[in-house]
């Protein structure tokens, strides 16, 4: 049903997927300050390599973290809104199903009695007359 597969994408799906880019992201961070200190630690400063693209990469490696972080926080807070949502609306979806598949076809075939019930009784007052 739709709603489930709703609730299992902002529940699971979208969770896991920011925990991945998150842990990509730390790793990679992790990478470019190794790369950033490599290029710092020569023992005479003339000669280092200039660190500028490197310190620009671990700056954008940070902010790229900290979006990540950010978006798998907010995937945790829509996961438990979205699957308060499905909870309240597969609820009354339930007692519709229910009257659907059992109430509905009990009461058509009461009808059905009732209506045979009505012909025999109307085929008995034509027969009286």
């Amino acid at each position: 049903m739709l709603i489930q597969r709703a609730d299992v994408y902002f529940s699971e799906d979208r969770p896991g997927y920011w925990q991945h880019q998150t842990q990509v992201a730390e790793r990679e961070l992790n990478e470019a300050k190794d790369n950033l200190a490599q290029k710092r630690a020569a023992t005479r400063p003339g000669d280092r390599p200039p660190a500028t693209e490197a310190s620009k990469r671990v700056q954008k490696i940070e902010q790229r973290l900290r979006d990540c972080q950010l978006k798998q926080q907010q995937a945790k807070a829509w996961s438990i809104e979205i699957s308060q949502q499905c909870d309240q609306l597969l609820g009354p979806l339930a007692d519709v199903g229910e009257h659907c598949e059992v109430l509905l076809p009990a009461a058509a075939n009461e009808l059905r009695q009732l209506i045979s019930a009505l012909r025999k009784y109307a085929e008995q007052g034509k027969r009286a007359l």
